[in-house]
């Protein structure tokens, strides 16, 4: 059955390249071309340090929210009913706000699809524009991809203009270079002025969660103290009763 399918897909490709014999056909492989672009690989280098920061920030407050669960789990049979409930509150908030942080960066809209739209789809527009100019230039009527979900059982090394793409590639780069000129001063300024901004916003946010953390542990070692206090004095009443 498998043979049969292999067989007619064969035969309706070939019907097809015959009545369409005329056409000037291209092979690329997308993935290779970008393998070899050195924009690319430090752009996935960029994107993998950033996800990476961030799987360690999860690791890490998914390691404090076990911290705090069993901290109450030890101590609970000395805390007041008030006092744990505090705890619990706390424990749900940091969990929250985890959620939140996973889903902000990798939910289906998080910043992992923003950064990857921001690095790598300027190589790949930059790839494609060079496949266009080269089917123009070349007359050729299609080109497929190979490494995508084109059908593409067998072709013939002449096709393939792989090659071709990565050298106009290159060669567009060293144009590039030799002909714009670039104040460096203006672009490092303006790096750093998006620089200082990113590290204000993350300071003040880190800022208000470590206010809203501290403001629970004070709240909670209020309590506590109330409660010894009270505690306490119960104990020493008691102890005047005795003598």
């Amino acid at each position: 059955m498998k043979n049969l399918i292999i067989f007619s897909v064969i035969i309706l490709l070939s019907q097809n390249l015959f009545s369409q014999k005329n056409e000037r056909i291209g092979i690329i492989d997308m993935e290779y071309i970008l393998s070899q672009m050195d924009e690319y690989k430090l752009a996935n280098e960029q994107l993998d340090e950033k996800m990476s920061n961030w799987k360690d920030e999860i690791e890490l407050r998914s390691k404090y929210i076990l911290k705090l669960k069993d901290s109450l789990d030890l101590e609970k049979p000395l805390l007041t009913k008030e006092l744990i409930e505090d705890r619990l509150s706390e424990i749900e908030f940091e969990q929250k706000s985890l959620e939140d942080y996973t889903e902000k960066r990798f939910g289906v809209n998080g910043d992992w699809v923003v950064q990857e739209l921001l690095l790598i789809k300027p190589i790949q527009d930059q790839v494609l524009n060079v496949v266009q100019k080269i089917a123009k230039q070349r007359k050729f009527d299609k080109i497929f991809d190979q490494s995508a979900d084109a059908i593409v059982l067998y072709s013939e090394k002449k096709y393939d203009i792989s090659e071709l793409v990565l050298n106009s590639l290159l060669r567009d780069k060293k144009i590039s270079e030799l002909n714009l000129e670039f104040d460096d001063d203006k672009l490092n300024s303006e790096k750093e002025e998006k620089r200082k901004l990113l590290e204000e916003k993350k300071a003040e946010k880190e800022v208000e969660f470590k206010s809203r953390r501290e403001l629970i542990l004070k709240q909670r070692e209020e309590k506590r103290k109330a409660y010894q206090k009270k505690r306490d004095s119960l104990l020493n009443s008691r102890q005047k009763q005795k003598n």
